[in-house]
């Protein structure tokens, strides 16, 4: 299935892009994320993320359909 991924705050950086195609296989969005991480080396455990699918807040445990859009949130700092 092929989904889109975008990237905000630390992430985008890491990545050096806003947003993605994907093909997945899995439809976890802890498999999703691991593949995420170890390709960008992004530093925040799964559970330390938000994650919108389609624009909403989602459970960590929602599964991917062919065509999502997702995104993982990191924490935000202010000041």
């Amino acid at each position: 299935m092929e989904i889109t991924v975008l990237y905000f705050g630390q992430l985008a950086e890491l990545a050096k892009k806003s947003e993605e195609t994907k093909d997945v296989f899995d439809p976890s969005l802890y498999a999703l994320y691991a593949d995420l991480r170890k390709a960008y080396n992004f530093p925040q455990e799964f559970t330390q993320l938000q994650v919108a699918v389609n624009h909403q807040l989602s459970a960590h445990n929602t599964e991917l359909c062919d065509g999502d859009s997702v995104a993982f949130l990191p924490p935000m700092t202010g000041g």
